[in-house]
């Protein structure tokens, strides 16, 4: 098999098309560069720069290259932005979708795997979010992730396409310090930043109904989440068909202050944290039910978050070296 990865050299897609080369499938890569970095990709792995939204393209490269299965990822992901300007979110993340899907079916290619995320739930008031609890947004980048697993399932259903949407929690870590979130976007590094610059890290609300009042939320290594995409792409290859969707997480809460008491320890800065006020649509609980990626696709994870924080931390002074303390 040949794979296509879209958004394959970004922070995960790099994980994901790093580990699956390493378990011999043969990939390449398209991504349009505006959040990807090229160096994040080993020399064997060909990558392709455009967009989703060029099918020309698209048709070229499914071609030329022989692709026989497809591993979006590519998409814009930052939920206050997708706020202020949520023309352009469903333009890329649903039209670009919808373009890719187009070039698939045209090259009857049978297998689609989409990186959808937890976002599709919204603020859900239940102890472990299952597959089966209502999708109900809260930004228009969670909206259109779950009018994507809508796309993807329909366009399965009309052209024979197998098809697989892995929702996924929060994403920490580094496989490798060259392949560190960059970004200061995801709680890790916010909290590495803050810390870099000598400032404290932010609480955003202290009285949520959770133990010490502060969010709590499932994280996964981005390892463990490029061996579900591995383990999905496999089940695909293997033949299975129809769709499938499953959660991506540990099953497992941690709460916002503990994940900062913990950063401290692991960069040795204890700065105690101050406390803002709440963001508009936090939930206080969102905490995975992994149940069901573990029958549907023999995965779980199994990396804990101290090895998230720890990895993470040794990409930060990769990227930051003013931020060593010795």
């Amino acid at each position: 098999m040949t794979w296509l990865i879209t958004g394959g050299a970004g922070y995960i897609g790099a994980h994901v098309a790093r580990a699956m080369a390493a378990d011999g499938e043969r990939v390449l890569v398209l991504d349009d560069l505006s959040a990807g970095v090229p160096a994040r990709l080993p020399e064997d792995i060909p990558l392709v720069q455009g967009s989703a939204l060029d099918g020309e393209l698209l048709k070229r490269v499914l071609a030329e290259h022989a692709v026989t299965g497809v591993v979006h990822l590519a998409a814009h992901k930052q939920v206050g932005e997708s706020v202020a300007d949520p023309v352009r979110y469903y333009q890329e993340n649903v039209g670009g979708l919808a373009t890719l899907l187009g070039a698939v079916a045209g090259a009857g290619i049978e297998r689609f795997l989409f990186s959808s995320s937890a976002a599709v739930y919204g603020n859900p008031d239940v102890n472990l979010i299952s597959e089966d609890t209502p999708c109900a947004p809260m930004s228009p980048y969670g909206e259109t992730k779950l009018a994507g697993e809508w796309l993807v399932r329909a366009a399965g259903r009309a052209h024979g396409i197998a098809t697989v949407c892995l929702r996924y929690f929060n994403v920490a870590g580094a496989a490798d310090p060259e392949l560190a979130d960059t970004g200061v976007f995801n709680v890790v590094p916010m909290v590495f930043d803050r810390l870099t610059r000598g400032e404290a890290p932010r609480v955003f609300g202290d009285d949520y109904p959770t133990p010490d009042g502060t969010c709590v939320r499932d994280y996964i290594h981005v390892a463990d989440l490029a061996d579900a995409h591995l383990t999905a792409a496999k089940r695909l290859a293997a033949g299975a068909t129809g769709d499938l969707t499953v959660n991506i997480g540990r099953g497992e809460g941690v709460s916002v202050r503990e994940l900062v008491d913990l950063i401290g320890e692991v960069t040795g800065d204890l700065t105690p944290a101050v406390v803002e006020p709440r963001r508009p649509g936090d939930a206080p609980r969102a905490v995975a039910s992994a149940a069901l990626a573990e029958r549907e696709l023999g995965w779980t994870a199994r990396r804990g978050v101290r090895e998230m924080v720890e990895s993470a931390w040794r990409g930060w002074l990769l990227h930051h070296p003013e931020a060593r303390r010795d």
